[in-house]
């Protein structure tokens, strides 16, 4: 089963406005331990009611298109002015972090994404803040670097050539090889449509802007034969 509730850290967040690092955090690990505890007992009265075996809690804070449910305000929630300003990845990486305490100590079923989903398409937050010009596909490719999963619902031109998505790509899982954790690619090329025009998916899948790619081509080095070795993970610094 799935745990959500970005709008639960948010709302409890509002009440903590401007008080410590500390405060912050245990806030947001408390938070996490009541959703994940609740997440819990209705997933074993479903998996009783069903006849079948219950499986694992995903901590993961999925956000939707409502207001009000987006991982992106609960970053700015923590003080930034956008999602994608300076110390975007860092509270990212503390959401995740306290999210991932707080889950552990309330279940011992804790499995799958945990943590915190960054797509564009499926949270408003992200999409204003791409909007104003404060997040980029950049940003969202150093963020993925402490969240759950890579790049998500993220609309691109439709004229992006076929070996700049893949360099993209390439690039997401390296992070995900050399982090050593789960990672992916959900990139649309959107036909017809260029940078901040948007794009209609509807339903959970919401909303789009259409977002500025480099340039700059890739093409001598996708085309290369052969295979990347695996990475040396036994050597730290």
């Amino acid at each position: 089963m799935g745990v959500s509730g970005p709008g639960v850290v948010k709302k409890a967040l509002e009440q903590v406005r401007g008080e410590s690092f500390e405060v912050l955090c245990e806030t947001i690990k408390k938070t996490a331990f009541k959703i994940t505890r609740v997440g819990q007992l209705v997933a074993q009265e479903a998996s009783r009611k069903m006849g079948i075996p219950f499986g694992i809690i995903d901590l993961s804070l999925a956000p939707t298109p409502a207001i009000g449910d987006s991982v992106a305000e609960i970053l700015e929630e923590i003080g930034l002015e956008y999602a994608g300003a300076p110390g975007t990845t860092a509270a990212l990486a503390l959401l995740n972090d306290q999210v991932k305490k707080g889950g552990i100590m309330a279940s011992s079923y804790v499995g799958g994404l945990s943590g915190a989903f960054i797509p564009v398409s499926e949270d408003q937050g992200m999409i204003d803040a791409v909007e104003a010009g404060a997040l980029t596909l950049e940003k969202l490719e150093a963020m993925t670097c402490v969240c759950s999963v890579g790049l998500d619902m993220i609309a691109i031109p439709g004229d992006v050539k076929a070996s700049t998505v893949s360099g993209i790509i390439a690039d997401e899982m390296a992070i995900g090889m050399i982090n050593q954790k789960t990672t992916a690619v959900r990139l649309i090329p959107v036909i017809g449509k260029g940078i901040g025009e948007t794009v209609e998916f509807g339903g959970l899948l919401g909303h789009a802007p259409v977002m500025r790619v480099n340039p700059y081509g890739c093409e001598a080095f996708i085309s290369r034969k052969g295979r990347i070795p695996a990475p040396v993970h036994s050597f730290k610094n």
